[in-house]
């Protein structure tokens, strides 16, 4: 796959619970068949950040894959999540997302437990991951490149050195700045697609930097105007990108997200999910502990900006 065809917007769908806590997966196959629909889309990613991938079973993880390739139009990507915290766990992990229907794998650090952050610098252990990924799952891949804060973000010579490695294609880039992602996309976007990947106002920086496309978690709310806000900055007008930037993004990723600066312990994911039960797409914002659902505060500030934005009209929030 030639990672020049990684283009616009992939959007990382959650994963609705039923009031018993298992998954509701015939609100997961509306909800990925909705997003799936929208005009320019390129892909949709499961079972990643967005979808609880850690709170999920691996038996979960193949029957949502299977799920989402059942829903998907023609054309539109299915990229897989998939995370484990050991090298034979990862290549099940990408082996059994092949195997269900994914057509590429967005892939965690293997790499995010204490004993084995400081490895994220070091290009032999880096490569010798993706390297057997490479050869025993053989799926395109894109790599999930952390913010540096984490302390499991990959040094820009590991990602150098996987990038020769025909299955990696892009780099997921939830670099936080775009100082950060500009860093990134100039040294490897000749060999992968450096993909804008933050839910906070700096998205728009980094989409304005050469980016070939973004994946997003809050897209799935009201998801053609992301995908026209990716369409805007990287190849069409930058004077339409700003405006819905600045009249529809930011709103959303201040209530859902808080610009990603973690100002509350509630969980991204539930509050993502809470703007899709407001729009009356999906049933339930719960999430699976330890993960914290919305409380009344954040459900409030998350109507008041799905009203800013024209999603939600007052009278009928009233209601709610």
């Amino acid at each position: 796959m030639d990672h020049k065809e990684i283009r616009g917007l992939i959007s990382a769908t959650v994963t609705p619970f039923k009031a018993d806590g298992a998954i509701d997966y015939k609100s997961l196959a509306d909800h990925v068949a909705r997003v799936a629909s929208t005009r320019g889309l390129y892909g949709v990613a499961i079972s990643g950040h967005a979808g609880e991938v850690l709170a999920l079973a691996s038996e979960e993880r193949i029957e949502i894959v299977a799920t989402a390739k059942k829903v998907l139009p023609k054309g539109i990507r299915l990229v897989a999540g998939i995370e484990s915290r050991s090298m034979a766990g990862l290549v099940r992990e990408g082996q059994i997302a092949r195997d269900a229907g994914a057509d590429m794998l967005l892939v965690l650090p293997l790499f995010d437990v204490r004993p084995y952050r400081h490895l994220c610098h070091q290009p032999d252990a880096v490569y010798s991951v993706f390297e057997r990924m490479d050869r025993e799952v053989g799926l395109p891949m894109i790599v999930f490149q952390y913010p540096e804060a984490t302390g499991c973000a990959y040094s820009l010579e590991s990602l150098r050195r996987i990038a020769s490695l025909p299955n990696v294609v892009g780099i997921k880039a939830a670099t936080v700045t775009a100082s950060k992602y500009a860093e990134l996309n100039d040294a490897l976007n000749d060999k992968v697609a450096v993909l804008a990947a933050c839910d906070a106002p700096s998205l728009f920086g980094m989409l304005l930097h050469h980016a070939p496309g973004a994946l997003l978690g809050i897209s799935v709310v009201g998801t053609q105007h992301w995908v026209d806000l990716v369409r805007e900055a990287t190849v069409g007008d930058a004077r339409k990108a700003k405006e819905i930037h600045n009249s529809f993004a930011v709103p959303l990723m201040d209530a859902i997200y808080e610009y990603q600066l973690q100002r509350t312990p509630i969980s991204s994911c539930s509050a993502n999910k809470e703007a899709l039960v407001q729009l009356g797409e999906i049933q339930s914002s719960w999430v699976r502990p330890p993960a914290l659902s919305v409380d009344k505060a954040r459900k409030d500030a998350i109507r008041s900006a799905l009203q800013k934005t024209g999603m939600l009209m007052a009278k009928t929030a009233v209601g709610m």
